[in-house]
């Protein structure tokens, strides 16, 4: 099956109390608010954004959270939250960022070999390098979209895998 990742958008003071520990995100309803999955394009994304698989600067490091310190207890890999401010700065960054240019940050044979998941070996090979990339851009978009609507509703999210 492989590990997906998931974003949710809520009220930017219920993302404050779960960052803060206020509020236990188990004890929310997730299917209440409105939601994208991303499949497993997560670290690969991460990865195209910000060259690396994790810890990636912002604003760009915003798009996919994946931070070693700011991590919330949630499910086996825990959960990233974002201030409805930083889902506006990550919406900045995603504008100024077209296919071609995303094409000029792709390095597919460096992804391969750093495993950037979901390059595991044997799950891909070097022909698939236009299809993977189409991949990512259709997850790429969809995000800009998702977090477009969660900037213009002044919403803060949170971003976990499973």
């Amino acid at each position: 099956m492989g590990m997906r990742g998931y974003y949710f958008t809520m009220d930017d003071n219920l993302v404050q109390q779960v960052a803060a520990g206020d509020l236990a995100l188990k004890s929310l309803k997730i299917d209440d608010y409105p939601g994208l999955g991303i499949d497993r394009s997560w670290e690969a994304i991460h990865y195209l954004l910000c060259g690396a698989i994790s810890d990636g600067k912002p604003p760009l490091g915003y798009v996919v959270p994946l931070t070693s310190d700011k991590g919330i207890d949630f499910g086996s890999f825990g959960a990233f939250s974002l201030r409805a401010e930083q889902v506006a700065e990550a919406v900045q960054a995603m504008s100024e960022l077209d296919e071609a240019q995303l094409r000029l940050r792709y390095d597919f044979p460096t992804m391969l070999k750093e495993e950037v998941y979901p390059l595991e070996p044997g799950f891909v090979s070097d022909e698939d390098e236009d299809e993977f990339f189409a991949y990512i851009l259709q997850h790429v978009n969809e995000i800009r979209r998702f977090y477009s609507q969660a900037a213009a509703e002044g919403k803060g999210l949170i971003f976990y895998i499973y």
